[in-house]
């Protein structure tokens, strides 16, 4: 599955730092010409659960935060780390 994701704040304020994070999980992540922006492909075999697991420890603690869009179903989810539900992912 793809996903394209633009992230606000991740962790180190550095995108390569996030993409070498989520390589590390398993995920295969791609930078793009915006400078916040990824591809990421989550295997197969991957859980949904490891794969926010995975983006969630990419976001700086307070106020990061990351919007992904499925290429297949066409989702769109929010995982903010400020407000009132922390971590958790909302599909919009």
């Amino acid at each position: 599955m793809r996903y394209f994701a633009e992230f606000n704040r991740p962790r180190g304020d550095s995108i390569r730092v996030t993409q070498r994070g989520l390589c590390r999980s398993g995920l295969r992540a791609s930078r793009i010409a915006h400078k916040t922006s990824l591809i990421i492909e989550r295997p197969e075999d991957m859980s949904w659960q490891c794969f926010k697991r995975a983006i969630r420890a990419e976001l700086q603690p307070r106020r990061g935060s990351v919007v992904i869009f499925s290429e297949r179903t066409r989702n769109i989810f929010l995982c903010s780390n400020r407000g009132n539900r922390p971590g958790r992912f909302q599909r919009l």
